[in-house]
């Protein structure tokens, strides 16, 4: 892998004239995110190919075989590690992960100053909270020094997300853009992957089992891979944002995956990206295939450039027309089940928006007319138009589970006053709590997406247990935190947790602190951190919030 002096020599030498020419964000007259309601942009590939640092842009045709301009049209990370460019900035921006976006940034926006590169890329040291309280740190689900080996075993090294849910006896894991061996000339970019786990309560953490679908060689493969466009031009990549499992009406008796994901037109403004659609995909061979729903896409954009082999049902013919104004506010989802509905939760693209809810029958899932949206008042209409705000702005990536320890729903995003903040209500339409903070930027600065795992939904212990991404080191953490410890009717943001120390993942793992399953021993974690402590993460709010 290339080291930081490398890469930051090659980007301080890149001449502005290049970069300004082929490295900039798409110039559309508005972006979703930042509340104009308008589509990211009408017409898929009218930015042309010169919008890429691929062979076609200015910045490779003069690029020496093996540099970090070299490859084909895709842009991403992996590929050339420049994804993303802030307008108006001469500052590069990396879009390295599904929605982290613009936040993870290699470069400063002010006077192109050159920034860490995230951790994955580099090969340097992530470091482990020592947390004593509400909260734990069970285990490192990924990333090359994840001793699940999920690098070697299923060429994931770095990658977010961890949507959970239960398929048969089995634990579904899902994650967003995910990189292997990242190296200049090399591109293992996948849109998502899925990772197959034991079903249960993860108390001794996540027993990773299998990747599903995989390569003849055990890799991980993409559920739905992207067009990896460059970004702005068409399609950038397509990201889960839920998934469930439930009965298949069309194969009674069997059941059915069903996850939501976007299509990401562009990265643009920090905490801001703009989306083609949104669609309803579903497995009905237990993760192996995955067919888009074409009646469920709900589109903003005319985009149809996608990538050859991409499956469609009943195909792409007759796709339903773009309706912005009326898609625009429901572009990332949350499912959860109850009383016989999928409810599913709705934002807009980007974390600055608020939340609406659509309910439907689980045996009409397939039949976007089924579909009812809550009014508020206890009244649903069929109508999505004017629907009542659930949750209000801003809502960034969102999960709900019921938890019968609680006997109540549960919505955890992470917000300015937490990393993890949680809401609790009786029923999925709310009213909602306010916000109690679980986890601070003091734990984890730069972390987002919390996900919580299937067995917090049944589970009668007072544990819940949920993933958390990091955009620094671009993988993924299990978290377990005592609810007990907390008093929802009166939230705070005191997440009732003490940072002790730090340790890096290096020392933790020589130290016997993590076992081969990465579950995390913190006892031994504590006293690792005691004879060779690592520098405090500072504690800043990452862009966009």
């Amino acid at each position: 892998m290339p080291n930081r002096s490398v890469l930051t020599s090659l980007l301080l030498t890149v001449p502005v004239a290049v970069l300004s020419t082929s490295l900039l964000s798409p110039a559309t007259s508005s972006a979703q995110s930042a509340g104009s309601g308008a589509p990211a942009g009408s017409s898929s590939g009218s930015a042309g190919s010169s919008g890429s640092a691929g062979p076609s842009g200015s910045a490779a045709s003069s690029a020496p075989a093996g540099s970090l301009f070299t490859g084909g049209h895709e842009s991403g990370p992996c590929h050339n590690f420049f994804g993303n460019f802030p307008p108006g900035s001469l500052g590069l921006n990396l879009a390295t992960g599904s929605l982290a976006n613009a936040a993870n940034s290699v470069a400063g926006v002010a006077a192109s100053s050159v920034r860490d590169f995230p951790r994955w890329i580099t090969g340097a040291q992530g470091t482990i909270p020592v947390l004593k309280g509400a909260t734990s740190v069970l285990q490192l689900v990924t990333g090359p020094t994840s001793p699940a080996r999920t690098d070697s075993e299923f060429d994931i090294y770095g990658t977010d997300l961890g949507i959970m849910f239960e398929h048969g006896d089995e634990t579904m894991v899902m994650f967003g853009d995910t990189f292997g061996d990242c190296t200049p000339t090399g591109n293992a970019w996948r849109s998502n992957v899925m990772l197959t786990a034991e079903s249960g309560t993860p108390a001794n953490g996540l027993q990773i089992t299998d990747a599903r679908p995989k390569s003849p060689k055990g890799y991980a493969t993409a559920l739905v891979q992207g067009a990896h466009q460059a970004n702005g031009v068409g399609e950038v990549t397509v990201i889960p944002t839920a998934a469930i499992s439930l009965p298949d009406p069309k194969r009674p008796g069997s059941r059915a995956m069903y996850m939501r994901v976007m299509s990401v037109h562009d990265w643009n403004a920090p905490g801001g990206w703009n989306t083609n659609y949104s669609a309803l995909v579903k497995s009905d061979d237990d993760g192996h295939s995955w067919r888009i729903l074409t009646d469920s896409m709900r589109r903003v954009t005319d985009f149809t450039d996608w990538r050859d082999g991409t499956q469609f049902e009943p195909g792409d013919e007759n796709l339903p027309p773009v309706d912005a104004d009326r898609w625009y506010g429901m572009q990332m989802s949350a499912f959860v089940e109850a009383d016989g509905y999928l409810y599913e939760y709705m934002t807009p693209s980007g974390r600055r928006g608020p939340a609406t809810i659509a309910r439907v029958e689980i045996g009409d899932v397939e039949d976007p007319d089924s579909y009812e949206w809550f009014k508020g008042a206890g009244t649903w209409e069929s109508d999505p138009d004017n629907s009542h705000v659930v949750l209000p702005a801003p809502v960034e990536e969102l999960s709900v589970a019921y938890n019968a320890h609680l006997d109540k729903f549960v919505a955890l995003t992470s917000m300015s006053s937490g990393v993890v903040s949680m809401r609790v209500a009786d029923e999925p339409q709310g009213p909602w709590s306010p916000p109690q903070t679980l986890v601070d930027r003091r734990m984890f600065p730069n972390a987002y997406a919390p996900m919580i795992h299937p067995a917090s939904i049944t589970s009668s212990g007072q544990y819940l247990f949920y993933t958390l991404s990091t955009w620094d080191a671009y993988n993924v953490f299990l978290l377990r935190t005592d609810l007990d410890e907390f008093d929802f009717d009166s939230p705070t943001t005191d997440a009732r947790t003490e940072v002790r120390s730090r340790v890096t993942v290096d020392e933790a793992v020589k130290a016997g602190a993590i076992d081969d399953d990465g579950v995390i021993d913190e006892q031994r974690l504590e006293e690792a951190a005691e004879v060779a402590p690592a520098a405090p993460e500072p504690i800043a709010e990452p862009a966009g919030r």
